[in-house]
């Protein structure tokens, strides 16, 4: 972990622009005590392009992108997630904005299993594909595993696995409940955010014809 001067002499920035990254939840960051600290993870991370939507806006957004319609919600709230996907629409890099706005929507672990228990893994049906491991993102995963878990069965899957949190990781499992959709599949808009995370070009280029063929 670094402390926000360390940050920011990495950065090449000054310790008032990394507070206020952190105010505008720009860059992740933990509080202990009365300090921030920050993963040394974040120094590879590209500066999110705008401010992050609420979890509970994320998943609404992600919806909407996946064809269903927000309910239950403010005229003001809906217009924005409208707007938005029309932004997208209209982006020449639309993956940046998307992982700008979706990197709230759940935790995820980067973890390191043994190749030989992948395959069983890709087939557990506690794991619900999604990102590169997701048949619509067209790009070959046979050597990593990539899905959402209950984050109540997060720990069972981890232990029966062996799995091992490792900068190496070949395994990314993302904590939160998702109801498939009504062909056993993530929802589009899961497929979409967890391509543009990894924020490569294959991905990102695969963000983009996902969005111009809906």
């Amino acid at each position: 972990m670094l402390s926000v001067k360390e940050y920011a002499a990495r950065q090449g920035i000054s310790v008032a622009r990394v507070h206020q990254l952190i105010r505008e939840g720009k860059v992740d960051a933990q509080k202990i005590g009365s300090s921030w600290v920050i993963d040394e993870s974040e120094l590879r991370r590209e500066p999110p392009l705008s401010r992050p939507l609420s979890p509970a806006n994320a998943w609404s957004f992600v919806y909407l992108l996946s064809g269903v319609e927000p309910e239950n919600m403010e005229a003001k709230a809906r217009w924005l997630l409208y707007r938005k996907r029309a932004d997208l629409a209209e982006s020449n890099a639309p993956a940046p904005l998307l992982a700008s706005w979706l990197r709230k929507r759940a935790p995820v672990l980067a973890l390191h299993a043994n190749a030989a228990d992948l395959a069983d893994l890709r087939n557990d049906e506690r794991v619900l594909l999604s990102g590169i491991s997701d048949d619509r993102a067209g790009l070959s995963s046979e050597h990593e595993v990539e899905g959402y878990v209950d984050p109540e069965l997060s720990k069972q899957l981890i232990r029966e696995y062996l799995l091992v949190e490792a900068k190496n990781a070949n395994v990314w499992l993302h904590l939160a409940r998702v109801q498939a959709d009504a062909d056993g599949r993530a929802p589009l808009g899961l497929v979409l955010a967890d391509l543009a995370d990894r924020a490569g070009p294959r991905e990102s280029q695969r963000v983009k014809e996902l969005l111009s063929n809906r």
